[in-house]
Parts: C-alpha cells; sequence; structure tokens
C-alpha cells in the first residue's frame, strides 16, 4: 500500500512513526482528570491508545474515538504515567502529574545515587512504544527523597502550556503489530 511505499523509499532508516495532524477542539486543565478533544477519528486511522505529542511536548494517550472524533486523556490526568528519561544520565523513570498546576508535573522513581541538577532536560524513553523516543517534556525544577523512599522524586516544568493547545501530531507506530506479535511467543 501507500504506507509501504513511503518506508521502503527511506532505505537510510527505516520509518517507526507516522505522523497526523489535528486541532484541538475541546480541553480542561483545571479538573483532577483532564482530558480533550481533537477533530480526527477512525475514518483518519485513528485509533484507542494512540500517543498525541507536539514539537514542545507530549499531550496524551487516544481514549475514545468515533468517525470524525477523538478523546485524548490529557498527560494533566490523574492516571497518566509516561516512561521518560533523563537527557544527561539516561535514567529512566515514570512522569505522573499529581494535580494542581498544569505547567507541572512530577517524575518519580529516579536511582538516589543520581547527581541531578536543575534544569537537567527529560525526553520520553521510547520504552513505551506509544510516544517515540526523545520527545522533549521539560526540565527539572526540583527534587528531594520523600519521606520512606530510597529514590528521588523531581518536580518537572513542563514545555508545552496545555492552556494553549492548537495544532497537534498523532503518532502510529508502523512497526507495532510486528513488535507485538514477537514479544507475545515469549508469553507461550
Amino acid at each position: 500500500g501507500l504506507q509501504e511505499a513511503v518506508i521502503h523509499r527511506d532505505s537510510l532508516h527505516e520509518r517507526r512513526y507516522a505522523y497526523l495532524s489535528a486541532r484541538v477542539i475541546n480541553n480542561s486543565v483545571i479538573r483532577r482528570s483532564n482530558c480533550l478533544t481533537i477533530d480526527k477519528g477512525s475514518r483518519h486511522g485513528i485509533e484507542p491508545d494512540m500517543g498525541v505529542i507536539t514539537p514542545y511536548g507530549v499531550v496524551g494517550i487516544v481514549k475514545n474515538v468515533s468517525d470524525r472524533f477523538a478523546t485524548v486523556i490529557s498527560l494533566l490526568h490523574h492516571e497518566s504515567r509516561i516512561s521518560v528519561r533523563l537527557k544527561e544520565q539516561e535514567h529512566i523513570g515514570s512522569l505522573i502529574w499529581e494535580g494542581g498546576n498544569y505547567r507541572r508535573a512530577t517524575m518519580e522513581y529516579i536511582p538516589s545515587h543520581v547527581a541531578l541538577q536543575r534544569g537537567d532536560t527529560v525526553l520520553t524513553s521510547g520504552f513505551s512504544r506509544i510516544f517515540p523516543k526523545d520527545v522533549f517534556i521539560g526540565t527539572i525544577a526540583d527534587f528531594e527523597i520523600r519521606r520512606g523512599e530510597n529514590f528521588f522524586t523531581a518536580g518537572i516544568d513542563l514545555a508545552l502550556d496545555f492552556n494553549r493547545l492548537g495544532q497537534v501530531q498523532v503518532v502510529t507506530d508502523l512497526m507495532g503489530a510486528e513488535q507485538d506479535a514477537l514479544e507475545a511467543l515469549n508469553d507461550q
């Protein structure tokens, strides 16, 4: 098909992801469980669990899809959990949103021996196939070892202003089915 032709032409580096542009037509940042709506749906190839990004960061994950629209669980949602990494030190952690400030998220599970610094860059890890590797998330604002824990928790200043979302990109993993099929063999 058309997608295959595009991939085969790109002989230097097989394209892993395709991107479809969409517009945010409904959005909230003030709830505990924020969602948004985009103006593309199943007729455009949108499916649940696809990632939604912009050049400035991760927006969220597609939840429900109709013919012409899709709803997206925002990064600013209490059930959102995204695999991220520190650019400088390569360590992996989880990005969550603890509520309140829509410009601030939290990175958990950073090993306590890591030499963290304010301003360190946080990117997507590429471990969850929903998002490509190295999508910019933001920078470390502060960090602490919380009581009873033996790892750092860091406050992250988000690069993306969720109160000003316009155009977004919906991400399709062109090799996802192949990787799923291979990894399923391990479970047999």
